[in-house]
């Protein structure tokens, strides 16, 4: 049976728009224009005819699904798999100042071809955010809907995409992936400018 899934990353914060790593442990709320892209996203998505969307338990994630399933008349559930990537001790930090403390480690980050085990001190591997993403949407294909929202992060979206030969670009705020499920994974139609600026 064919499953549709559309995974979008939430709408901005106030650490997104500073330049700021939140991670898994800074669980801030939208921010204005967060909010506004939410809504811009529920509208976006208002054909899709989505059945139930599966969120990040953060509070941005939570947020966004919730503007998405407000317009789809539609619940949300909350999906701890889902979650953004656990950054270490870059956590709360300016992009700039981890470029210029971890040179090396930045460029691995962000290159397709390095290793999946690259972390942060202290931090989830990209490959252990690929796994722990495929687990969620293991999960998700149980269910019983077949037209499904995910909201997630950029970090977790970004290494997960790469199974499908995607990335590591830029994911924007509310940038939608359509995912199609038939037997094996398709990475479908992508919404919303991505490129590989950071």
């Amino acid at each position: 049976m064919r499953k549709d899934f559309y995974l979008f990353r939430h709408g901005e914060t106030a650490y997104n728009h500073e330049g700021r790593w939140q991670g898994r442990s800074v669980d801030l709320p939208l921010d204005a224009t967060g909010l506004a892209q939410a809504e811009m996203l529920a509208k976006n998505l208002a054909g899709k005819r989505l059945e139930v969307i599966y969120s990040s338990p953060l509070a941005r994630a939570r947020q966004t699904a919730q503007a998405v399933a407000a317009a789809a008349d539609v619940e949300v559930r909350i999906l701890p798999e889902l979650t953004e990537g656990d950054l270490g001790v870059c956590e709360g930090m300016f992009k700039t100042d981890i470029a210029a403390q971890y040179p090396e480690l930045w460029h691995k980050w962000y290159d397709e071809t390095t290793a999946t085990d690259t972390r942060w001190p202290g931090g989830e591997s990209k490959l252990e955010m690929q796994q722990r993403m495929f687990r969620g949407f293991e999960k998700m294909l149980s269910a019983p809907e077949n037209i499904i929202g995910a909201a997630s992060h950029s970090g977790s979206m970004r290494y997960f995409l790469l199974a499908f030969g995607y990335g590591p670009h830029k994911i924007p705020n509310t940038a939608v992936f359509h995912l199609v499920y038939d037997g094996s994974w398709h990475l479908s139609e992508i919404f919303g400018n991505t490129d590989k600026r950071r």
